[in-house]
């Protein structure tokens, strides 16, 4: 009879899914701030783009906290199974590697923001409209 190696996942005696939805929470509360400081900016400057900006401002957060849930999901995964995997003699403790940050895309929303920002207000506040 042959023997084969099982691996059984338990329970998550540690609410692990509680911790997943307020860090998540946090990330999404993080970056919808940032996200209204530019709108409302916008908006109290009149700027003559304010629809533009706002377009813009909700696809950075959208791509920004879908980003970063993703990527604190995949680590958090990729933890809980590196560990049972440990204690279970499965994986060389120096052989597995964790999952990459998408460190590239976050420049790029980070340049994306900065953009936005010295658009935003370069606009003079107050300044009359040609129509």
């Amino acid at each position: 009879m042959p023997h084969v190696l099982a691996n059984a996942e338990g329970g998550d005696p540690n609410s692990a899914n509680l911790i997943i939805v307020l860090v998540g929470s946090g990330i999404v509360v993080a970056t919808l701030i940032p996200t209204f400081v530019l709108i409302l900016a916008a908006r109290v400057r009149r700027h003559p783009h304010e629809e533009v900006i706002t377009v813009v401002l909700v696809f950075w957060a959208l791509i920004t906290a879908g980003s970063l849930i993703y990527a604190g999901n995949a680590q958090l995964s990729w933890s809980k199974q590196n560990a049972i995997n440990l204690e279970a003699g499965y994986v060389d403790p120096q052989g597995d590697v964790a999952p990459e940050m998408p460190w590239g895309l976050w420049i790029g929303l980070g340049a994306v923001y900065a953009a936005m920002a010295a658009w935003t207000f370069s606009h003079k506040r107050g300044r009359e409209q040609t129509r």
